[in-house]
């Protein structure tokens, strides 16, 4: 007879500028600052299990899944917190440690996912600061998982799971492609890079979604992380008056408009994405009894 399990899905995210806000309350912690919550992201299967475990994978565009890992630090560490065990697999529909906020959606379709296996009457929010508290306690990122609560293109004007947080909506395509991984907490542990990226900062707070992309390519070109690869697509963008922008923190570009598929698609797959009209979700299970 097969386990109990339960299946959860959680958007994935772009951040287009971020400012690192460190408290020693981690529900405190976090940082400020805007991106896009994604209409693909993580699925995760939740089983039944007394003993703890944890299989990655991956899916192409065909949707057939590799398995690419065995093991998270970061989801046993969160299982820990929760206090159970669990038979965890997660299904990444972007690139990891590509700035898709794989790492935070996986987080939070566990939380989501366990809470329900187990019945432990846990809220959403609950989850919610709970993922958050492991992904700041890791450094995978700082705002990922309070963007990914809810949908749309956020602009984060508080840190934390608490924060006070702007939603917009925008039915337009968004289009984005992936040069290759950047480890996210070789960034956020780095003091010069938080110098830098302080900085760089945006002094305005945008009211639309080009808006956003405006303020992310400033923060991209003031804060020195944009790769020579990133810079050769962003040129061509440019030149073709297409918004466009660097993901946080990976090697990749997202971009918006009627021709910015055309033009990414001269540099590698093209993810065709839109934004997510919310946060994690349960899509279907057989709870424990």
């Amino acid at each position: 007879m097969e386990s109990a399990s339960v299946t959860a899905f959680c958007p994935g995210h772009i951040s287009g500028y971020f400012l690192p806000v460190i408290h020693e309350n981690p529900d405190k912690s976090g940082s400020i600052g805007g991106g896009l919550v994604l209409s693909e992201g993580v699925r995760v299967v939740a089983r039944q299990n007394p003993i703890s475990s944890v299989k990655i994978f991956k899916s192409d565009k065909t949707g057939l899944p590799e398995q690419i890992g065995d093991t998270s630090p970061v989801i046993m560490d969160l299982l820990k917190k929760m206090a159970v065990h669990a038979a965890i697999e997660t299904t990444c529909y972007l690139p990891i440690g590509s700035g898709y906020g794989m790492s935070a959606a996986a987080l939070l379709g566990t939380a989501h996912a366990v809470n329900s296996l187990y019945n432990l009457g846990l809220s959403s929010h609950d989850c919610i600061k709970i993922a958050h508290q492991v992904e700041v306690m890791h450094r995978t990122g700082l705002g990922d998982v309070s963007a990914c609560q809810g949908g749309g293109a956020v602009i984060r004007k508080t840190p934390g799971p608490d924060g006070e947080i702007r939603r917009l909506m925008d039915l337009r395509p968004i289009y984005a492609i992936t040069l290759g991984p950047i480890k996210t907490s070789s960034i956020l542990t780095s003091p010069s890079w938080m110098d830098k990226i302080s900085k760089a900062f945006p002094d305005y707070i945008p009211e639309t979604v080009d808006e956003l992309f405006l303020a992310s390519r400033e923060f991209a070109e003031k804060s020195g992380l944009i790769s020579e690869e990133v810079r050769t697509v962003l040129k061509v963008c440019d030149n073709n008056r297409v918004l466009a922008s660097m993901t946080m923190l990976g090697c990749g570009v997202f971009a918006i408009g009627k021709t910015a598929e055309a033009i990414l698609n001269m540099f590698g797959e093209v993810y065709r994405l839109s934004l997510s009209p919310g946060g994690p979700r349960i899509l279907h299970g057989e709870r424990c009894s």
